[in-house]
């Protein structure tokens, strides 16, 4: 008699447990993988050899973002067409949160538009996480030019079409794109000599080989502090806080024009929300650090967030189209 009581409590235990286990089961099942995220490092993609702009912001924001998650954030370059590689494969990864890249207006606004193979949607495929910060072209001169003001370049181009030249990184980069913008605003014809990055084309420059170039502020803005290049204006109605001493546009007769680049960080498409919050928000304490605002402005970054994930979604949505034009008003082309 004992045993059979024993049992049936026993088996009425043993269901007890069952369904206990089931529950946990259940739970488990519904709790997303991303509970914990991140569990393990995150990778961090910049589509650029290392140096440069591109890869000196990914390595900022790597070394941040590894200090508010408490996880490894490496950065992997992969370069090749002015980013288009590296963007082209973030869109086949699958979106968990562990890989992500540091792009901007040339990944998802000029690239698209300017490679014909290109095979990715810049709004669709991938999740776009946060905005970084802006970053100017600065037009410089070789000094044995004398041209010392922009309304000097302008009427010395206007006297002699055609004669003079201007270097950049490449085609189709920001900064061709943004002389190319400055040109038709200035109802000018100056002649866009292509270099394979902003070194080559600011030693160009310097040798007298090239009157002028238009780069961003780490390729020429120390070339300006050692005299051997003369600034001229920043590509944006106003001067940059960064760069107090060049003028901007609207001082130099064109208020209308305002051209910028600007990075962010993107991940694949279908990165859960929690996943896309806590990178966020990791982000937006990284850029609240004055020491990493420090690092950014002393490569003339304007440090610029966005103040949600929509927002920064809203902001790629309006500058795709509007950077899709400048590639077509410009008529750059690559090989």
């Amino acid at each position: 008699m004992r045993y059979s009581t024993d049992s049936r409590k026993n088996k009425k235990s043993l269901a007890q447990l069952g369904q206990a286990f089931l529950a946990v089961m259940a739970l488990s099942v519904a709790m997303p993988s991303w509970a914990k995220f991140p569990e393990r490092s995150i990778e961090l993609v910049a589509g650029s050899p290392p140096g440069g702009s591109t890869d000196f912001v990914a390595r900022v924001m790597a070394d941040g973002m590894s200090k508010v998650l408490d996880q490894p954030v490496v950065v992997v370059n992969q370069g090749g067409a002015g980013g288009n590689i590296a963007t082209r494969a973030l869109a086949k990864t699958k979106g968990d949160g562990y890989t992500l890249m540091v792009g901007g207006n040339f990944s998802h606004g000029i690239n698209p538009a300017l490679y014909k193979e290109t095979t990715y949607d810049p709004i669709s495929d991938f999740t776009a996480i946060a905005r970084i910060a802006n970053i100017p072209s600065v037009i410089a001169a070789n000094k044995q030019t004398g041209i010392k003001t922009l309304a000097e370049l302008i009427e010395r181009a206007r006297k002699a079409p055609g004669s003079l030249n201007y270097a950049t990184g490449g085609n189709g980069t920001p900064a061709h794109i943004s002389a190319e913008t400055f040109k038709r605003a200035a109802g000018i014809d100056i002649t866009h000599i292509p270099f394979r990055g902003g070194s080559p084309a600011v030693v160009a420059v310097m040798s007298g080989d090239v009157e002028l170039i238009v780069g961003t502020p780490p390729v020429v803005m120390p070339q300006v502090a050692n005299g051997k290049l003369t600034a001229l204006a920043v590509t944006w109605p106003d001067r940059y806080s960064v760069m107090p001493d060049v003028p901007g546009m609207a001082e130099s007769g064109l208020p209308d024009l305002g051209v910028q680049g600007w990075f962010g960080i993107w991940g694949p498409a279908g990165i859960p929300e929690d996943a896309q919050q806590t990178l966020f928000s990791a982000i937006s304490k990284v850029l609240a650090d004055p020491e990493t605002i420090k690092k950014l402005e002393s490569q003339g970054l304007i440090v610029e967030p966005a103040p949600s994930l929509q927002a920064f979604r809203d902001f790629v949505e309006k500058e795709v189209p509007i950077w899709k034009q400048y590639v077509q008003d410009s008529g750059a082309t690559v090989n």
